[in-house]
């Protein structure tokens, strides 16, 4: 079994890892390096989205809108009906319940206590049978992506486009900046709808249509490459489904024909013919769907839950193979170049597990119970004077399945794995750390799946990492 602690040493104090070649690591100064540590990538968009461009409503910091807003003479039955439309039934009962010198007051107290028991007695019910719903909010949102501490970080998802030179960076101001061949030409997707945005997907073998998950359901954004400014919402299709939002999850099959979109609110799996906006949910009774994975071949879709449930569908004829892990939850999953091997981190378990599949069947004895089987220790542990490894946060294996790159919670190294598939056979072996600059921690990674001719004939494949400062860098593999 690989294990951290037959890794190389990280780079000394000062330098910064820019490239692999030939299995040697390049390292440098960091003044002797462009700020995007592209080195040979120099033709590559340098990107750096600071918090400083953004203005966030601070949740510790609001005002309260009854001080500023509301008339000193307002009467209490003015204020519960407001506050039901601006912040729903549970807060306006209990402003109701705060009496005041109003006439009211006695006969709307005494409702609205009542009320707020029987709507407490619900909540408990509810919160017995699927305890999945304490979690709802923003930080239920964070906790299911993909994206290191998600709710403050200035970048929460990124994504290559499978066919051209373009790259969509999805920021914490709920706007989405696409980056192409011309440098000078920025589209900025935004709108009312798309908040708390936790995926982005591209669709293949489509120039400009790129699915967004967030708060509100999924949105289709068609981009016209040549307008400079901000998308209004007249160009974003909104898929939205009953109860099935927020969306934590979308992914394109290989063939751009469907979009599969997850939500930790719905335990069904929505497959989605955009054109039409018709869905067909794949139906199962449990706990809700976090994170959706379709393998290359287009023939195998993986759905993680929020428990310790997942599932691998058949798309042939949708239906699942059902399996369990021991503890926690499916933290990140990933699917080989050839669909035969599937790779996933748990939340509690600092463990790469591996699945292989050949023939829709996996490679055990037809006696011997189906298993996942760990392949590589994760565990953390100190390497000069750095913490390294620990509970994984994100994976990203490159289109060939050559390197693996795996993001921990709490630490700030990545590790990078060399893979080799020989039939049924993965090999994996230790590769490198790669570090940022000073404080920085990875927020999200991700392999360039068409390398075109920016990254030259010698590049084998490149890691973009979004810094938790807001810095993209281009790792490339020579």
């Amino acid at each position: 079994m690989a294990a951290l602690d037959t890794f190389p040493e990280l780079p000394r104090p000062g330098e910064l890892s820019f490239c692999e070649r030939d299995g040697r690591i390049c390292s440098l100064p960091v003044n002797e390096i462009d700020a995007s540590g592209a080195g040979n990538l120099l033709s590559y968009p340098e990107i750096n989205i600071g918090r400083e461009l953004f203005h966030h409503a601070s949740t510790h910091n609001r005002e309260n809108r009854r001080t500023i807003m509301v008339p000193v003479n307002e009467t209490l039955l003015k204020r519960v009906t407001r506050t039901f439309f601006e912040e729903g039934l549970v807060e306006a009962l209990n402003e109701a319940t705060s009496s005041g010198n109003d006439q009211y007051n006695p006969f709307i107290g005494s409702v609205a206590r009542y009320l707020l028991v029987l709507v407490n007695v619900g909540n408990r019910v509810k919160f017995f049978l699927k305890p999945h719903l304490k979690e709802q909010g923003i930080d239920s949102i964070g906790k299911y992506t993909q994206t290191r501490d998600w709710s403050r970080s200035a970048i929460r998802s990124i994504a290559w486009h499978p066919n051209c030179f373009k790259i969509a960076i999805a920021a914490s101001d709920d706007s989405i900046r696409v980056y192409g061949d011309e440098p000078n030409i920025v589209p900025i997707l935004k709108s009312g709808l798309q908040k708390s945005v936790s995926a982005l997907a591209w669709r293949p073998f489509a120039s400009g249509e790129l699915a967004v998950g967030c708060q509100n359901g999924a949105l289709v954004w068609n981009i016209d490459p040549n307008s400079l400014i901000t998308r209004p919402l007249s160009q974003a299709i909104q898929l939205r489904y009953e109860n099935h939002f927020p969306v934590t999850s979308v992914e394109w099959s290989p063939n751009g024909c469907l979009l599969a979109t997850a939500s930790i609110n719905d335990s069904d799996v929505l497959i989605w013919d955009v054109e039409q906006n018709r869905q067909v949910p794949l139906r199962r009774i449990g706990l809700p769907c976090a994170l959706l994975k379709w393998s290359p071949t287009g023939s195998r879709l993986c759905s993680t839950t929020v428990g310790n449930v997942f599932r691998v569908w058949q798309t042939n004829k949708w239906t699942p193979d059902r399996w369990t892990i021991n503890h926690g939850t499916i933290q990140s999953i990933v699917w080989s170049h050839t669909g035969s091997h599937l790779l996933f981190v748990t939340t509690e378990e600092s463990f790469l597990y591996g699945l292989g599949f050949v023939e829709d069947e996996v490679f055990t004895a037809t006696l011997i119970p189906k298993s996942a089987l760990p392949i590589a220790d994760l565990s953390k542990l100190t390497t000069g004077q750095v913490e390294v490894g620990g509970r994984p946060q994100a994976l990203a294996w490159c289109s060939k399945s050559e390197y693996l790159a795996i993001t921990f919670k709490d630490t700030s190294a990545i590790a990078i794995f060399n893979t080799v598939i020989n039939r049924s056979q993965l090999n994996i072996t230790p590769s490198c750390f790669l570090t940022g600059l000073g404080i920085e921690s990875p927020s999200c990674i991700c392999f360039q799946q068409n390398l075109g001719r920016r990254a030259g004939r010698t590049v084998k494949t490149v890691l973009t990492i979004g810094w938790s400062s807001g810095r993209i860098q281009y790792f490339p593999f020579v």
